[in-house]
């Protein structure tokens, strides 16, 4: 069940609320999204497709430098997406406090001069939209059925994680929110 903070904002932001797969996904700054979340974390994934790889490098610094502020659990980088995960306590995250975590995020990728329209899949221009294995992204019809070209350079399937799962994995209860030794970040 979505949590009221995360439907107030998809309601602030006039994003969707897709009930069945439990996310919310809409614009934020240009750049689409899809949020959702897990025990004691928000989630929120976006397309990088068409990322030069100083950009990734200056976004990667970026979140590494911002991460205690930002209060990320963990970043990842796979298949052309960006998903960061927000630490909750004791008290969700609130409406307010999600916006500008992806204020910010949005601001650095408008800064990286990452194009808010690239195809997920080819990385050029598109005006259609729609989900790409549940995500929220550009995408060109005709590359839809076609293998992506990797902007992130991690074509070792190891590295590679599967969002919907990850993202939504059931996470422990006694985990602390502080110094997490799961959480992965470069």
């Amino acid at each position: 069940m979505l949590s009221a903070q995360l439907i107030k904002l998809a309601g602030n932001n006039n994003w969707k609320v897709h009930t069945d797969e439990q996310t919310v996904f809409g614009e934020y700054n240009g750049y689409l999204f899809t949020g959702l979340e897990g025990k004691r974390f928000k989630a929120f994934i976006t397309s990088l497709a068409g990322i030069s790889p100083d950009s990734l490098q200056g976004l990667i610094r970026f979140l590494d430098e911002n991460f205690d502020e930002l209060r990320l659990r963990n970043y990842d980088l796979a298949d052309n997406f960006l998903c960061v995960r927000i630490r909750e306590g004791l008290l969700p995250l609130t409406a307010d406090r999600m916006a500008y975590i992806l204020g910010q995020i949005s601001g650095m990728m408008s800064l990286c001069e990452l194009p808010a329209d690239a195809c997920v899949v080819c990385g050029q221009s598109a005006t259609s939209k729609g989900l790409y294995h549940g995500l929220y992204c550009h995408l060109h019809p005709t590359c839809l059925n076609q293998e992506p070209t990797d902007f992130l350079g991690s074509n070792d399937p190891e590295e590679e994680t599967d969002y919907d799962s990850a993202a939504m994995a059931d996470e422990s209860a006694d985990d602390p929110p502080e110094d997490d030794p799961d959480a992965t970040h470069d």
